[in-house]
This record gives structure tokens, sequence and C-alpha cells, in this order.
């Protein structure tokens, strides 16, 4: 990647625009970006948690194992977000897997230097303490879906958070622009496949939701939300 390329998206990257022209050029010389193709993992339970990553392009999925073995994804990220930000503040392996679930560009930065330009602007590692909180309470939010909604009201709530977060939008809905399966959707939602297929022939029959091929289009989201 050129190197005015690579400054520039630095530059736009949020959690970075606190730092000073020459930490940035820094932050330019001393960072790596990486193609990754879709199924490849970025890391693996058990590597040690000695970088963190932003996310150029595409979508990297977060999951960890149930006891019995199953997958349970955490979360589906978009350009522009931070993963791998514990490294930060906990030296224990990653306990988790990040995986490209489509073509990505990522940005990874070593622990040592983040921890240095952290030292150098303080700022930085309050942002990333909001990070951490946000992440925490995002996912406090869905164990109580889990405990709390129905498997219909999780996986069509689901479908507009994934909308709203990676959605294109039309004049009259939005699509999922991503291959999700439904297996996915299912660890994601903490049911089974079998309940997947039929919760979504559902919501095709009352014309929420359109299916084409590998793409999922919201037709009526506000609809969605009102599932129960």
């Amino acid at each position: 990647m050129p190197a005015h390329s690579k400054l520039w998206y630095l530059r736009h990257f949020r959690l970075l625009d606190a730092l000073s022209e020459q930490q940035m050029r820094l932050v330019q010389r001393l960072t790596r970006m990486a193609e990754i193709k879709r199924g490849q993992p970025i890391y693996l339970p058990g590597d040690p948690s000695d970088q963190v990553f932003l996310l150029k392009a595409g979508v990297v999925k977060i999951a960890t194992s149930a006891p019995d073995g199953r997958d349970v994804i955490l979360a589906f990220l978009r350009p522009g977000d931070v993963f791998g930000e514990l490294a930060v503040v906990d030296e224990s392996p990653r306990d988790h897997v990040a995986v490209a679930y489509a073509d990505a560009v990522i940005c990874a930065m070593d622990k040592p230097f983040i921890l240095q330009l952290i030292r150098e602007c303080p700022e930085l590692g309050y942002r990333i303490t909001k990070l951490l909180g946000f992440r925490l309470r995002t996912f406090r939010a869905r164990v109580e879906d889990l405990l709390c909604k129905s498997a219909a009201a999780r996986i069509a709530h689901t479908l507009c958070d994934l909308a709203r977060e990676h959605g294109v939008p039309d004049a009259q809905g939005c699509t999922i622009p991503f291959r999700l399966s439904q297996r996915d959707l299912a660890n994601l939602t903490g049911v089974t496949r079998e309940t997947v297929n039929i919760i979504l022939q559902d919501l095709r029959h009352r014309g929420l939701i359109e299916t084409n091929g590998r793409s999922l289009r919201l037709t009526d989201p506000r609809g969605l939300r009102t599932v129960r």
C-alpha cells in the first residue's frame, strides 16, 4: 500500500486523531498493513496478546467457543473498528478468534509501540478505555437478549443491528453486504441452525426480508424491530 494512502487512512481513524503530526508519521512508519482473505484467521485462542489491530476494509468475525464446543459469535466488525485492544491492559493469551469474514485489510500495531503512544498521548489511553467499556456494555446487552428475548426477536433484531452497522441502504430497505450463513446467524443469536431456517422463512412470508442467493435484504427494518 502506498505510504500516502496509509497515512490518509490513519489520519481518518478516530482513535488516532488525538495524535500529533509527528506521532502520526511514527505510526505510519511502525505499523503494518496486511490483506487478509476471507476465512483466514488473524489470531487464534492461545496466541500472545501482543498487537492491536485496526480494520481498514472488509469484515472481521470475533468468536469464542462454548463449553459444548459450539462457536459463539461475539461481533462482526466493520471498517474503522479496533480489535485485540485487550492487549493494552492484559498479559493473558487470546481467548477468542478473529477471522476475516470477508476479504479484509488490517493495520497491526505492536503492544510496546502503542503503550509508548499512550504514555505520550494520554487521550489515546482514555479512548481505548472507553472502547473497552463500550464492548463490555455491548456484551452485557447480548447476554440480556439471550436471556429475555424469544428466538424470533433475537434473530430479527440482530438482522437490524447488522444492517445498521454494515448495511447498504436503498429506497425501501437495506442489504447486508456480506454472505451471512444460517449457521453463523445461529451462533450469533444462541439458537440452532434449524430454528434460524424456520424463522427466516416466516420473516420472508411476512414480507420483512428478502433472500437472493447469498445476500439478505431487509425490506421493512421497522417491522423487524417490532418482532417479539
